[in-house]
């Protein structure tokens, strides 16, 4: 893995499910690969729904959420803004996908992501010239 991958939320909340071993091992062995080889990048978006998820579905001590979210201010963070959002709404209108994943590829686009990993899109799918890719089929 080289360049810069921006992640989904999907691809953060595996790293700490326990419900899927596999999914969590494909994501924890792609994190470890990248070590000095890849820019990872995430959203405010993303940081937003992944505590969401842990505090709510994984029922997760706020203390331990904090922590993870101070872990992954160490990677490139995108603010969400409102020019974000505008690309976001073209985005969507143009490609007819979701808004919030219009709104994922909009933070990966501003931030020169080459790759998105996650498995909400198709992967193989380049959308506003960004490559995406599900890392459970790589």
């Amino acid at each position: 893995m080289t360049g810069k991958h921006f992640l989904d939320t999907n691809f953060l909340v595996y790293c700490f499910s326990e419900d899927e071993p596999e999914k969590q091992q494909t994501c924890l062995t792609l994190l470890e690969q990248a070590k000095g080889t890849a820019n990872l990048v995430l959203s405010t978006q993303v940081l937003n729904e992944f505590a969401a998820v842990m505090l709510g579905k994984f029922k997760q001590p706020f203390v331990q959420v904090k922590a993870i979210i101070s872990d992954l201010a160490f990677f490139e963070v995108v603010s969400v803004d409102a020019d974000l959002i505008q690309k976001a709404i073209d985005i969507h209108a143009l490609h007819q996908i979701s808004f919030w994943d219009s709104l994922i590829i909009s933070a990966a686009k501003s931030a020169y992501c080459h790759t998105i990993l996650t498995e909400d899109l198709q992967h193989d799918a380049v959308i506003a010239s960004i490559q995406i890719q599900n890392p459970f089929l790589l």
